[in-house]
């Protein structure tokens, strides 16, 4: 009797373990992407001041990349994007406050938009931008990476150099839309 009690708590505590190594990156079970993708923006201390609004669903795949978009967004993410073919990304919209960014763009003209992107559950990355509150408009120029960062800060490449790597990896001929 001792032994088959001993071997439920085992068991018990061999399945506690394991249910609490399955839950990826700390997220609550039944956690929505946008509560993931929230959770995310006040890790890095940001503010949450406008909930999150879905901006884009997409599957990636390479012919995307030719889109001076997407590459964009991608040039200022710290991975590549080909760990992501053929997965479905979906990007929420937050307006922060307490983002490096409002150094640069005053909060009396400005607000920070940070969008989150997210592949299977998970956070793969985003980006950063003022929005001019005259009219809500992007200030033009390249991304911002999510902490506010330029292409030059997150890769060591100035856009040149950047775009000729770019180009030798994914034969992208630039697109306009």
């Amino acid at each position: 009797m001792n032994r088959l009690i001993g071997l439920f708590l085992l068991f018990s505590l061999a399945l506690l373990a394991a249910m609490g190594c399955s839950n990826k990156g700390g997220t609550a079970e039944g956690e929505t992407d946008e509560q993931i993708a929230a959770g995310y923006v006040e890790t890095l201390g940001y503010k949450i001041v406008d909930p999150a609004e879905e901006v884009a669903q997409y599957t990636l795949d390479q012919t995307m990349l030719e889109n001076l978009d997407y590459m964009q967004l991608w040039s200022v993410q710290k991975q590549e994007p080909d760990a992501y073919f053929g997965k479905k990304i979906i990007t929420y919209r937050f307006i922060v406050e307490n983002h490096p960014l409002e150094q640069q763009y005053p909060p009396d003209e400005y607000r920070i938009a940070v969008n989150v992107m997210l592949a299977d559950h998970e956070v793969i990355g985003g980006t950063s931008g003022p929005l001019s509150i005259i009219k809500n408009l992007v200030v033009a120029g390249g991304e911002y990476s999510i902490e506010g960062k330029t292409l030059k800060e997150i890769k060591g490449l100035d856009y040149s150099q950047w775009l000729e790597h770019w180009k030798e990896r994914y034969g992208a001929e630039v697109k306009l839309r």
